[in-house]
């Protein structure tokens, strides 16, 4: 069995109850020496101390699972609802090829699109190589009111390629032609639009070949062209929003996404969407997890989920914050929220909406969401004012279909397998 280290989750755990090491250990049964080292991540988590966390602090054993077994333990919790969670904990970690097998069999991806949502999911949603060539890119265009034209002279220099940047202003918002080699962009489009969608098509000219080897490893063609397009705005992400310029604004704002996006002239969404990348080995921001939803409840997009999985089939936890911010369109909303499995985390959330395309036309609606561990909070703006203890934290879960919350007041059915009793003699409080 492979050595698990925690320290990160029990430090978190230790902290949010408020204990010393000395009352913690006390708690757990062993030595305030033996839990200082596991929490320094110089012993491993042993499977005596894993059952004695579990029972002393009431937390699921995925608490202590490490970010890559995460997804896999909600899976086989949505397989098998009747099996303790330690157990399912212990497969995981134990036999990840079954765990990973079991979860694809009852299942299935439904779609190139969940192959490829996975595909980022193992990434955490940093590729350093294409990270590293936007950011050299960006670097050699300068400042943000020059990038526009010199993007286009540089697709016009390294790829061949003329751009128009008066396409209909109905039209779409790129569109090339290969025979005469020119990419026309819709007219109305902002600079930083304008340099993403230029961006987007010099990586698929330009860094082809490197494109080509990060999806080598797919399968399916269908979901090779699908991860193929998502790298490519991966890139233009990486132009248009620097990694290292990107990173130094948010320490300094404390990841303000308003002052972010003011900054770099680019969109709340958009720079939600790249907060949740920055991993750069040495270089590392806030862990985050970042979602879109729309007003049905649907996720559009999630990355980095680092932790939290709300699958794209199930609709989500009507307690969770990013609902409530349809409601409250001109400012963010906040939560502290606890998963079943006790992992704690601090969520912004907030509504955002395309521009109008005339009186009859539909409008765009979603509400994106940035969330972190609790553990990681007091370095967002966000967390100021805000009682920051798990026991204070809202409950939510992965939806009804997954959640294993059998009282909770919200839930609209019950959990997925596991066996329906009727009372006939009681009438439930709904």
């Amino acid at each position: 069995m492979a050595q698990h280290f925690a320290g990160g989750r029990i430090h978190t755990l230790r902290r949010g109850a408020r204990l010393t090491q000395a009352e913690m250990a006390r708690r757990i049964g062993v030595s305030t020496s033996y839990l200082n080292q596991l929490e320094n991540d110089q012993r491993p988590i042993s499977v005596s101390v894993l059952l004695a966390l579990t029972q002393a602090f009431d937390v699921d054993a995925g608490y202590f699972a490490p970010e890559s077994d995460v997804e896999k333990l909600t899976a086989l919790r949505g397989i098998f609802p009747d099996v303790p969670a330690d157990q399912l904990s212990d497969l995981a970690t134990r036999y990840p090829d079954l765990a990973r097998g079991l979860s694809t069999r009852f299942n299935p991806a439904a779609n190139p699109y969940d192959t490829v949502r996975d595909y980022f999911f193992s990434t955490r949603s940093y590729i350093h190589d294409l990270d590293v060539a936007g950011e050299e890119l960006a670097t050699y265009l300068g400042p943000i009111h020059l990038r526009a034209g010199r993007m286009a002279a540089a697709l016009e220099s390294d790829a061949g390629v003329n751009v128009n940047f008066r396409g209909d202003a109905t039209g779409h918002r790129r569109r090339y032609d290969p025979l005469t080699r020119t990419l026309t962009l819709r007219t109305g489009l902002n600079e930083a639009q304008l340099c993403f969608e230029m961006a987007l098509h010099y990586a698929l000219s330009v860094h082809q070949d490197l494109l080509d080897s990060e999806v080598k490893d797919l399968d399916a063609p269908d979901a090779r062209d699908v991860a193929l397009l998502g790298l490519a705005q991966y890139f233009a992400s990486a132009v248009t929003l620097p990694y290292s310029a990107v990173l130094e604004v948010a320490e300094d704002t404390r990841y303000d996404v308003d002052r972010i996006a003011s900054h770099f002239l680019a969109s709340y969404e958009s720079t939600c969407h790249r907060l949740s990348s920055l991993q750069r080995p040495g270089a590392k921001g806030v862990p985050f997890n970042f979602v879109r939803i729309d007003r049905a409840g649907n996720v559009s997009k999630r990355q980095s989920a680092r932790g939290v999985n709300f699958t794209a089939d199930s609709a989500t936890c009507p307690l969770w914050v990013v609902h409530r911010a349809f409601e409250t369109p001109a400012r963010p909303t906040r939560q502290v929220a606890r998963m079943p499995d006790g992992r704690t985390y601090l969520w912004v959330a907030r509504y955002v909406s395309s521009p109008t395309r005339g009186f009859t036309a539909p409008r765009r609606e979603f509400a994106v969401a940035l969330g972190c561990e609790i553990s990681q909070a007091h370095r967002l703006v966000y967390s100021d004012g805000l009682n920051l203890s798990p026991d204070a934290a809202t409950e939510i879960g992965p939806g009804c279909r997954l959640c294993p919350r059998e009282q909770c007041a919200q839930r609209a059915f019950p959990q997925e397998g596991r066996r329906v009793v009727v009372d006939f003699h009681s009438s439930q409080r709904n």
